[in-house]
């Protein structure tokens, strides 16, 4: 397997704004939920297509940059403004297109790799500050036939945009490769202008209507979902997976005979299917699910790629034990009122009806139901053909979403579920329900709702969610913070009075609305909340001790002591630098194996107190006291910084402070350091197979190192957990750690709970490069370790010998050192 990096080189100059606009309500309910969980893939649109034929990659490329040319959307950015979002269009982007090339590995593997270079690319988070939310890999199979993975960002990109995008793509293609030119309709508007619209029509009487209609449709409704398998947690996860069916081709006739037949559509005689099986599984009266229409009712949206679906609510009640065909009849009127007031984006249905908010759920549905033909057209184009392909789940934003796909070969029938929530044999289970009420509604229509079986179920018990009131839930405001945070509730919610006890959301708070309270607060005050803070504590006064900590306010924290400590290695005859963080002993060899002119440090928490107030600092705070200690003066030439595993994320920080002090840093160089979260939002099966990929890879290297005498028993036995917990059990004195060893595994957990809360900038640090010793996947240098662009396109990854802290030894020196020195010298 080869891989051709199309990546542009070197940085990218700030990209020349060509219009602003207001964000359209999907957009805004999109940049609530990254807020919520940012990078979160379960927003990511992932397109799969095979194609066919005679195809070149260099057209296909161009073809992807002239749409994007086309298309504003497709250069388009989000960025805060006082607490609102809103997008711009700039002038151009770099699209390159990756190729990965597969002919070269055994057809057998093939399909394998291809799936999981699928999921990988679906999954990869979008950074919404950065404009161009969209990205295409090429994956050639054969010389013939290939596949083109395609993922956008939901603010940009709906299912219908698949469609118009494979249409210009061929054409385009096409026309290229004949020498002649696409023959594609002129665009009247982009997707600015349709923003301005939205933004007209929901101060317009007509929007008045709507809300009518929804208030009394809702009235009244509960929040219907079905009984998870595993308890559910306190914070909605979005680790999704799918199972699907194919009916056979005679299906797709009896389908359109029963709609027929009963004067409805495709899609009512299939949501009337799917509630009655929901219906019938719960014993629910009623009956709750999201859908999405397209959207585009003029006809000047339709050649248009961006997001115009919105989301409906279709509640459906039952009484008595109806026939199949009468509760078709029943749910066809109740589609067809909704259509009827389909222009209620569902982020303001979310403010009208303003539900209790549980960062464990979705706000009104937690079912999702979709029915509709495939959206790209199977086609040929010049030489080669554009056929569609089942994507991958880049995550889920339901708990259950139930999909049917009409292709050429026959219909398909999905379930994409949360599988933190359900198991696998539930999911098969409950596509076999809904086959069988197909069945029973298209040859037994008259047959009552309750002929229908639904299989027996042990849901877990309802998890109680733990009480969120703050600590001092029902005490009033003791300083002038919660005045001045009173006061700006009662600004931001339009009210005459704020109690502790008040609930953001009970009192007609939404979702815009703490964006602008969140943004104000940290304007305002030293603070940086996040919406899930809100949503887990939407009190005042929880809300108020979770910023300001009240808890300690009568007992200040005590100062933080620069836990930092400077070790100069050797003092160089220039003025070049190198700055090693932590693992003092690891470095001390790299002094003798850089040249003389270059002096080497080291900057450590060996002897800081970590338990004062050291838990509480971010990255940031860390980063800062680190080049505090690191004491640079004047004159300095170039400066180079290093850190291994979690220090290497560090080193990041330090860098980008380092330069906003002035200071010339030719080269950040980390070692095996993932970014913050990459390896977290892997499948859990993916990571449970790196994980027992590394264990076996660490037991053959210190195995072959103990057999040729290189390590000591005793020190080999340390190196992994079980035999460590047996020496530490039997008391072996030789199998405790050091003081040293010790005070270094206290420093790593201290970093690693930082870490997790650090979010790189995304600024293409070009003086970055990547090390990977033994111990890290060699997958890694593809995915350039998860980090964006947060480091350069042209990012070198280096590999050295060793394992993880071994490779600091005399190969893996040399190595490291050899990097350095052509970096230092501005090579």
């Amino acid at each position: 397997m080869s891989t051709v990096d199309n990546s542009p080189n070197g940085s990218v100059a700030e990209p020349s704004i060509i219009g602003e606009f207001p964000c359209t309500q999907t957009q805004l309910r999109c940049w609530i939920l990254d807020q919520l969980n940012p990078g979160n893939p379960a927003l990511n649109v992932a397109v799969r297509w095979e194609i066919r034929g005679s195809f070149k990659v260099s057209t296909l490329e161009a073809a992807f940059r002239k749409v994007i040319q086309r298309h504003e959307i497709l250069r388009t950015r989000f960025i805060d403004k006082g607490g609102r979002p809103v997008q711009q269009a700039v002038g151009d982007v770099n699209f390159k297109m990756s190729v990965i090339d597969l002919r070269g590995m055994p057809p057998e593997q093939r399909q394998a790799r291809i799936l999981s270079i699928g999921e990988e690319t679906a999954q990869a988070p979008f950074d919404l500050g950065a404009p161009g939310l969209f990205r295409v890999t090429l994956l050639m199979a054969e010389n013939e036939r290939g596949f083109l993975l395609i993922t956008a960002h939901q603010s940009c990109f709906d299912g219908w945009s698949i469609r118009v995008l494979g249409r210009e793509v061929g054409e385009i293609a096409a026309a290229i490769d004949a020498g002649r030119p696409p023959a594609l309709p002129e665009l009247p508007l982009q997707y600015g202008d349709y923003a301005l619209w939205q933004q007209e029509y929901l101060q317009s009487y007509g929007f008045e209507t709507e809300k009518t209609f929804w208030r009394e449709t809702l009235l009244g409704a509960p929040y219907f979902e079905v009984a998870p398998d595993m308890p559910r947690g306190h914070v909605k996860t979005n680790r999704g997976d799918i199972l699907s069916i194919a009916q056979p081709p005679a299906f797709t006739d009896r389908m359109d005979a029963a709609a027929r037949a009963h004067r409805v559509s495709q899609y009512s005689f299939g949501a009337a299917v799917l509630s009655a099986a929901l219906h019938r599984l719960t014993l629910a009266p009623t009956v709750l699910f999201g859908s999405q229409i397209a959207g585009r009712e003029h006809s000047d949206l339709e050649d248009m790629i961006g997001v115009f679906i919105n989301n409906l609510v279709l509640r459906f009640d039952f009484g008595s034990d109806v026939s199949f065909s009468e509760h078709i009849h029943s749910v066809s009127a109740t589609i067809e009122g909704a259509l009827n007031h389909q222009r209620m984006p569902f982020n303001k249905l979310v403010e009208l009806v303003n539900p209790v908010r549980d960062p464990a759920r979705n706000p009104l549905i937690s079912v999702n139901f979709n029915l509709q033909k495939a959206f790209l057209e199977d086609r040929r184009y010049g030489g080669f053909e554009l056929i569609s392909s089942p994507s991958q789940s880049p995550g889920v934003i339901y708990d259950l979403s139930f999909i049917m796909i009409g292709r050429p070969t026959g219909w398909r029938m999905s379930i994409e579920y949360n599988a933190d929530l359900f198991e696998a044999s539930t999911i098969e289970s409950l596509l076999q329900l809904w086959r069988n009420a197909y069945e029973i509604a298209l040859d037994h229509p008259e047959a009552p709702l309750s002929s229908l079986l639904a299989p027996e179920r042990q849901p877990a018990p309802s998890a109680k969610i733990a009480p969120m009131d703050g600590a001092i839930a029902g005490k009033p405001p003791v300083d002038t913070r919660m005045e001045a945070l009173a006061a700006l509730w009662k600004e931001v919610l339009q009210v005459p009075q704020i109690r502790p006890d008040d609930d953001f959301f009970a009192l007609g708070g939404h979702s815009l609305l703490a964006l602008r309270l969140l943004s104000e607060v940290r304007t305002r005050f030293d603070a940086t909340p996040t919406l899930q803070l809100l949503f887990k504590q939407p009190t005042f006064a929880g809300f108020a001790a979770a910023i300001f900590d009240t808890e300690e306010i009568a007992a200040p924290r005590e100062k933080v002591v620069n836990p930092w400590e400077l070790v100069t290695c050797k003092h160089g005859t220039g003025i070049g630098a190198v700055y090693t963080l932590n693992h003092p002993f690891l470095y001390y060899r790299l002094a003798n194996a850089l040249p003389d002119t270059v002096s080497v440090h080291n900057v450590n928490m060996f002897h800081a107190d970590l338990a004062n107030g050291m838990d509480r600092l971010s990255i940031e705070d860390i980063a800062s006291h680190a080049i505090d200690a690191m004491q640079i003066g004047k004159p300095v030439g170039r400066v180079a910084v290093v850190g291994l595993c979690v220090n290497g994320v560090l080193a990041m920080e330090v860098s980008r402070q380092l330069r906003e002090k002035g200071i010339d840093v030719g080269l950040t160089a980390i070692i095996d350091a993932w970014a913050p979260g990459y390896f977290a939002s892997l499948p859990k099966r993916e990571q449970a197979r790196w994980n027992r990929e590394r264990r076996r890879k660490r037991l053959a290297y210190f195995t072959r190192k103990l057999l040729s005498r290189r390590i000591a028993l005793i020190d080999y036995l340390k190196e992994f957990e079980i035999t460590l917990s047996l020496l530490r059990i039997f008391g072996v004195k030789a199998g405790q750690y050091s003081p040293e060893e010790e005070t270094n595994e206290n420093v790593t957990k201290l970093l690693v709970a930082a870490a997790r809360r650090y979010k790189p900038p995304q600024t293409k640090d070009p003086g970055v490069v990547l090390l990977r010793s033994s111990a890290t996947h060699s997958r890694a240098r593809q995915l350039r370790f998860g980090w964006g662009n947060a480091i350069g396109d042209d990012c070198m990854v280096v590999d050295i010998d060793g394992w993880h802290e071994d490779s600091l030894t005399s190969n893996g020196i040399r190595d490291l050192a050899s990097t350095l020195s052509g970096k230092l010298a501005g090579d």
